[in-house]
């Protein structure tokens, strides 16, 4: 070989994409959507939250909310309405005695790490109302001394 073949295979062998992984961090097989999709009645319940699927069949009539809410999101991802309630660091604790297994990196929607990532959450869902709360007072105070100092001015003009 000379240097210019050896190049070409170098560059030709980087941009083979990487067997997807077959196994998630704990050494079980990854899930489908399809998996989790086939368990949605009232005595088999899974569910998906931060790429991590959990049976929460037995924790039906224990949640607060009621096993309705549970029932809503049978079967499916329930990512979104489980940071929009602002779950407690306990509740989130709560979920790894549930947990049976994780998506397959090929089936996460966007790789979502709100709250923490990955389950652990840090409490999320609280944080962009406060900043958009913090936003408004500041701009408010500023208007605030912004007319002040404007009717001060037209006053001593006057």
């Amino acid at each position: 070989f000379d240097r210019a073949q050896a190049r070409f295979m170098a560059s030709d062998q980087a941009t083979e994409p990487e067997p997807e992984p077959t196994e998630d961090s704990k050494g079980r097989p990854f899930m489908s959507m399809a998996d989790v999709e086939s368990h949605n009645t009232q005595e088999d319940v899974w569910m998906v939250i931060h790429d991590k699927v959990y049976n929460v069949t037995k924790y039906l009539d224990d949640h607060p909310g009621g096993e309705e809410v549970l029932m809503d999101r049978a079967g499916q991802n329930a990512t979104e309405d489980f940071e929009d309630v602002g779950h407690s660091r306990d509740a989130r604790k709560q979920l790894d005695k549930f947990e049976v297994g994780e998506l397959a990196p090929s089936e996460r929607v966007g790789s979502t790490s709100k709250g923490g990532g990955g389950g652990s959450g840090e409490g999320g869902g609280a944080m962009p109302l406060i900043l958009v709360s913090v936003l408004v007072a500041v701009v408010g105070a500023a208007y605030f001394y912004y007319s002040q100092e404007t009717a001060a001015a037209s006053a001593a003009a006057a």
